[in-house]
């Protein structure tokens, strides 16, 4: 077995990752107001730590983990009085066992497997969390507004999304309705080659916010270079984009993290 890794911190940096024994995570951490702790970190990287090292125990079944985590952030606010449940993580998680591993992810950190014959599958396929703003993205963009998060925030538009949280889509977040958001399962190892657990800063760009993701390309360009290659494959369309107009998306450089174990 071979273990790799991408952690490339965008604008954000709110990721963590996990690689420890035979368990293996990425966390995927935001939030809504402007905390930092006396370390200078974001509320947002908490909650992906706070995660993190919950699963890092590996003592326990991964939904009992994610229970514990949600319940370690709520903790948390309480300790700091914060209030409306501000920060947020989600993430994907794998244990690997002699015949089969077992996962566990929520919303658009995600898990893909890519078989010896050249197949592939992504364990979940809803994961759109993006496509209930980004249509308005494009209307801006085909007007060249250079600031469209901005203006998207003064229109409200984040606002109702973050109402929507825990209700029509998940988010750990210290709310007990999240863990109903959760996906988990199992898969047997046979004919596998590769499993990828990935925080959505390595998408693949897209013109179309509401067109597929490209997941033959994304495979293809693993296949001939690894997780560096799908890298910057991202961060050459970021750089050559730098106001979002061709391909809708919320910041120039998201954050970046990706493992793969290979057989």
């Amino acid at each position: 077995m071979k273990v790799n890794y991408i952690f490339d911190p965008g604008s954000s940096n709110e990721d963590s990752y996990l690689i420890k024994d035979n368990i293996f995570g990425v966390f995927d951490g935001f939030g809504r107001d402007n905390y930092r702790d006396e370390n200078g970190k974001s509320g947002g990287l908490l909650a992906s730590e706070i995660v993190r090292d919950t699963f890092s125990k590996n003592d326990k079944p991964l939904k009992v983990l994610a229970e514990e985590a949600n319940e370690k952030i709520e903790e948390k606010f309480n300790d700091l009085n914060l209030k409306n449940h501000p920060w947020s993580a989600v993430w994907a998680a794998v244990r690997l066992k002699e015949n089969f591993f077992e996962w566990v992810q929520l919303a658009d950190s995600l898990i893909l497997v890519i078989y010896e014959n050249g197949s592939f599958k992504l364990l979940v396929d809803d994961y759109d969390l993006d496509g209930r703003i980004l249509p308005l993205w494009v209307e801006l963009a085909e007007k060249k507004e250079k600031n469209i998060m901005q203006v998207l925030m003064a229109r409200g538009v984040f606002d109702k999304l973050n109402s929507e949280v825990n209700k029509t889509f998940g988010a750990m977040n210290g709310q007990k309705e999240a863990l109903s958001f959760m996906k988990s399962g199992r898969e047997d190892l046979k004919n596998i080659k590769h499993i990828l657990l990935f925080t959505d800063g390595i998408f693949l760009p897209k013109k179309d916010p509401a067109a597929p993701d490209d997941w033959n390309l994304f495979v293809k360009l693993f296949l001939e270079g690894g997780l560096e290659k799908v890298k910057n494959y991202v961060r050459n369309i970021e750089e050559s984009d730098p106001y979002s107009w061709k391909c809708p998306r919320f910041k120039q450089y998201d954050d970046i993290t990706a493992i793969s174990i290979s057989f």
